[in-house]
């Protein structure tokens, strides 16, 4: 055998023995990592300028995480003008229901919102000890009036 093959013959067996000891052997199975918890928000929302309020919405996904679940959500417009605080419920993450849509209405602490940009920070808890946040732009616009 030629010298140089010695040592990288058996650099490429401790390497094998090491692999295997992990359990990282060819045709052994690594488990996948736990799908994390995760939330956005809608690109436009509403905002009724009479009921001084603001209508968001977005997805959710619960990942590996089980157990009740809301939506907190804190709107903020004109820099800091405007602002408002309100829940979405959604109910719990379970085996049956991992993923969705969610929706909150939010009330002005004072003035109105009114139609344009606003940033929407929006939170995803499963109790009793997961949150998940966001922090993305929303444009507002003008809610429709219905007779």
């Amino acid at each position: 055998m030629h010298p140089l093959r010695q040592p990288v013959l058996a650099a490429g067996l401790t390497a094998l023995a090491t692999a295997a000891t992990l359990g990282l052997a060819p045709g052994a199975a690594v488990a996948a990592p736990a799908a994390a918890p995760s939330i956005s928000v809608n690109w436009f929302g509403t905002a009724d300028v009479r009921a001084h309020t603001a209508t968001v919405g977005g997805r959710f996904d619960c990942g590996a995480e089980r157990g009740l679940a809301y939506i907190e959500v804190h709107l903020d417009q004109r820099r800091g003008s405007v602002t408002g605080f309100g829940f979405g419920v959604i109910g719990a993450c379970t085996d049956e229901r991992t993923a969705g849509t969610w929706t909150a209405t939010i009330p002005a602490d004072q003035g109105r919102f009114r139609p344009g940009p606003a940033t929407t920070i929006a939170r995803l808890v499963i109790e009793p000890n997961s949150l998940t946040e966001t922090t993305e732009p929303v444009r507002l616009r003008s809610r429709c009036a219905h007779p």
